[in-house]
């Protein structure tokens, strides 16, 4: 056993892919050999194989440093328990379950969802050096309002100028792409924010793809090799849920995904080097990748020519942030979001 942690510790960035790939994908794959018919056990498959960034950041940290380090239990249960109730109470929320409809899948699929969140928000209750290591940036929020602007706004930003864009080039009139608010609404909209931040891929992607990879990434290379590799490598991850029904469009949605997230993920490093390495200034900007075409804004306007055009505004905004950054140059060993070996 001690071999194989020298080795994990010697290999980090290549134990973590492999691992991260291996949890997914096991769980990601199911559908190609086995229907899973009842929607809530597919669900709660799909949310654990998501999960795999942030289970396989959590065990190599805890086997990369696993010195026993004090902590307040009891705050830490408090902070589990209060974590376990609000995710599950999003989870009712969105999926609309009501008592008449329980069944022992929506029961597993609440406690696990909320058990998975509760326990990473908690700092994994944070007993180990590796792990309080990790999660602890879940809690850097000292960043500086721009940063909550830009995590929270930039994306929804651009997807409306890209309606703006199309709607000159189209002649088709804004009120017919731009969707009514009201009460009802905005409260929706609260719920799913709600919903995809904790159950879906923000909190359990960013603790894996920036909390554990970025930064040792940062470490050998500069952040535009760094970034580059990651989002091939972030693209890559998602392919069995273009070719298991998941997501739509099979192998070609999958090749709009290279165009899109290899953009994005320079927003991201961007976001993480000038917030002292904040995973929940990432998580808020993962939050708003996944929900703003699906949930802020109307899905079928943003088809087509409005995609490419969205694209292409995040590539520039990619662009401009590593002319801005000068990316190609490395970050100093000292910065924040570069690990120390």
């Amino acid at each position: 056993m001690s071999s194989v942690c020298q080795l994990i510790k010697k290999y980090q960035l290549i134990s973590y892919f492999v691992l991260a790939f291996a949890i997914t994908w096991a769980v990601f794959c199911i559908p190609f050999f086995y229907t899973i018919n009842d929607p809530a056990t597919f669900i709660l498959a799909m949310g654990i194989g998501g999960t795999g960034p942030a289970f396989a950041a959590i065990i190599l940290s805890r086997i990369i440093k696993p010195e026993k380090v004090e902590t307040d239990s009891q705050m830490r249960w408090t902070v589990f328990s209060i974590a376990f109730v609000v995710t599950a109470t999003s989870i009712i929320l969105y999926l609309g379950i009501s008592p008449d409809a329980a069944s022992f899948p929506l029961l597993l699929l609440v406690i696990v969802n909320s058990a998975i969140a509760a326990y990473i928000i908690s700092g994994g209750l944070a007993n180990r050096e590796g792990i309080r290591n990790l999660l602890k940036r879940l809690y850097i929020w000292k960043t500086g309002w721009k940063w909550y602007v830009a995590a929270l706004a930039l994306i929804p930003v651009i997807m409306y100028v890209t309606m703006i864009i199309c709607s000159v080039i189209t002649g088709n009139p804004l009120t017919g792409i731009i969707p009514e608010i009201s009460l009802g609404v905005a409260s929706s909209v609260i719920i799913a924010l709600g919903y995809v931040t904790l159950v879906r891929g923000p909190l359990r992607e960013e603790i894996g793809w920036r909390g554990f990879a970025l930064p040792r990434l940062q470490y050998l290379y500069s952040p535009l090799v760094g970034t580059l590799l990651l989002g091939i490598i972030w693209t890559i991850w998602h392919l069995p849920l273009h070719l298991n029904g998941v997501y739509g469009n099979g192998m070609g949605g999958f090749i709009e995904r290279f165009y899109f997230n290899i953009g994005v993920t320079f927003l991201f490093t961007w976001i993480y080097n000038h917030t002292k390495g904040s995973l929940l200034m990432t998580t808020f900007f993962h939050t708003s990748v996944n929900t703003t075409a699906t949930v802020l804004l109307i899905p079928a306007a943003i088809t087509g020519p409005y995609y490419l055009v969205f694209c292409a505004l995040v590539n520039i905004g990619a662009v401009i942030v590593i002319l801005a950054d000068r990316m190609w140059k490395k970050l100093p060993g000292d910065h924040e979001a570069v690990y120390k070996y």
